[in-house]
């Protein structure tokens, strides 16, 4: 269960703090919690996937060409909306052709360009799935208020931004150029 992987966590964290007692404890306990709850929060949209021929990654990423206006995207857009590698975007939408839920063709515009586009069997498939992942988001958060969820989603924001500006400053510490 997730609260006994915290528990385990927080009674590690003591026993690294009473050996080093800089250790920052709670920024610890957050970096841990973030990634336990984002791998058992996506391991639940799975299951309730699977049955569907669904991953949370392929759901993931026909949501996202669904939410365009025009149901059409392009993987490099998908690719940093999704922080995903290129190579794991032709993956997945490999299998999404495969099952005739997007298709792949070439840009008028640009023949280099390759422009995803949702089928009406991707659409029906959305159309079936929204709801109940929808449903999952609400009954998971449904222990935080309105103006909770608010908190939380600003302050994971500044919490990106302040990655963002780490990830920077590492590149520039990597080119020894500070």
């Amino acid at each position: 269960m997730v609260q006994t992987q915290i528990d385990r966590v927080e009674q590690g964290l003591a026993r690294v703090k009473s050996r080093l007692p800089a250790t920052p404890v709670e920024e610890i306990l957050l970096s841990r919690l973030i990634v336990v709850l984002g791998r058992e929060y996506s391991a639940l949209f799975d299951r309730l996937l699977r049955p569907r021929g669904l991953t949370e990654p392929d759901f993931r990423v026909l949501t996202m060409i669904f939410s365009h206006a025009d149901g059409t995207a392009f993987p490099s857009d998908l690719c940093s909306s999704m922080a995903q590698s290129p190579a794991n975007i032709t993956r997945i939408t490999d299998i999404l052709v495969e099952r005739d839920l997007i298709t792949r063709e070439s840009s008028e515009s640009d023949r280099r360009r390759m422009v995803l586009r949702i089928t009406p069997r991707g659409a029906a498939l959305l159309h079936e799935c929204l709801p109940q992942t929808s449903e999952l988001a609400k009954r998971v958060f449904s222990c935080l208020s309105r103006a909770e969820i608010r908190s939380v989603i600003e302050q994971l924001k500044r919490v990106a931004v302040s990655l963002d500006d780490q990830a920077l400053d590492t590149q520039a510490d990597a080119r020894g150029t500070i």
